[in-house]
């Protein structure tokens, strides 16, 4: 297509040669024709192609111990902006002076992996008489962790505040009277899951020598973005979750739109679909243009149109209507849908412009 005069005109103003192709290639790329169904078109050019996926694909993130999906199910995830990922990891780069330090880099993976009471168990039991619950470490256990029995037991009087906890050099005791059976178990299942040392959410960590780029890299199962740029020796310009959600609470939601367009371009990339990214941008632009991360679900962005006849096409139409009658609500049926269901022409293409024939006035009287 041609470009339009005004920007054929403030091109020329550009003295820098090499400015000026570069601005005119990018306009050339990303203007499109006043019309263009720009949704339309990036809707298909996206469905086609993934017809040809595997239906349940998984991905080895460098190495064989971080397995994650792909696939329909990852399109899923980052389309319906899932609260709670199936399988979250992150991958830590760390610092020039430490990349290669091989010692540094296993301290840090070592420092970073979630550590709970339950792991360090020898049993817990109830004692439902005395309304207490008994804590027996392993040894062993302890030991490979560079545990002592008294700083577990100092960490658990910290972080249990309401109830007793005691020690007799053996057993560590959870004294709660006022309990009965069944909240004390509860209580079993909560003191078993309290973090003795690492990072809460960081299951695994594996180390990775990058070839490419001559440096040891960490990959986590499990994600935790901002205690992870606590660290020292992290480099937190070059962490990266897979995690939207997570992106979107630390970054904020420029972070996740970019994050967005990356996790499909790589997506489609692995399994050998060739997509125009500009497709991807309106699909990233969707998710984040109110300003939050929202699916693409009767909840999310539907959910924020204003047409009537928008939203009930999509889901649960009987509802959405019985509620726009009762608060009087209208609608301009403007978009696509509307106008299809209207049995309208749409305004999109050759039906966004009315054409007129102005002819000779006096012609027309004589």
């Amino acid at each position: 297509m041609e470009l339009p005069e005004k920007i054929k005109k403030d091109l020329e103003k550009i003295e820098d040669e090499k400015l000026r192709k570069i601005v005119e290639d990018f306009s050339y790329k990303f203007i499109i024709d006043p019309g263009e169904p720009a949704g339309i078109v990036a809707a298909q050019s996206i469905a086609e192609p993934t017809t040809q996926m595997i239906l349940r694909s998984f991905h080895f993130v460098g190495i064989s111990a971080q397995q994650v999906s792909l696939g329909l199910p990852r399109i899923t995830e980052i389309t319906d902006a899932k609260k709670k990922m199936k399988q979250r990891y992150m991958i830590i780069r760390l610092l020039d002076e430490y990349k290669n330090d091989l010692n540094v880099v296993q301290n840090v993976a070592k420092k970073i992996k979630e550590l709970l009471l339950e792991d360090l168990l020898s049993s817990i039991t109830l004692d439902v008489f005395e309304n207490k619950i008994i804590i027996s470490l392993d040894k062993e256990k302890l030991k490979n962790e560079e545990l002592t029995f008294d700083e577990v037991y100092r960490i658990l009087k910290k972080k249990i505040k309401k109830y007793k906890v005691e020690s007799d050099k053996q057993n560590i005791y959870v004294i709660a009277s006022k309990l009965s059976a069944r909240e004390l178990y509860l209580l079993k299942e909560m003191v078993k899951k309290i973090l003795i040392k690492g990072i809460k959410g960081i299951k695994d960590a594996t180390i990775y020598k990058d070839e490419k780029n001559n440096e040891y890299v960490i990959y986590t199962v499990g994600s935790n973005l901002l205690e992870i740029m606590k660290i020292p020796e992290v480099d937190y310009t070059r962490v990266y979750t897979n995690d939207l959600r997570e992106i979107e609470k630390v970054f904020g939601i420029e972070a996740t739109r970019a994050a967005i367009l990356q996790e499909l371009v790589k997506l489609y990339e692995d399994q050998g679909l060739s997509v125009n990214v500009r497709h991807f941008m309106l699909v990233a632009d969707m998710l984040t243009w109110y300003g939050t991360y929202l699916g693409i679900n009767r909840y999310g962005l539907h959910a924020e149109k204003e047409s009537t006849l928008s939203k009930a096409a999509f889901e649960t139409p009987i509802s959405i209507f019985v509620r726009s009658s009762m608060m009087g609500q209208s609608d301009k049926v403007l978009s696509g849908i509307d106008n299809v269901i209207m049995n309208q022409p749409i305004y999109l293409g050759t039906g966004l412009y009315d054409i007129y024939f102005v002819g000779n006035k006096k012609e027309d009287k004589e």
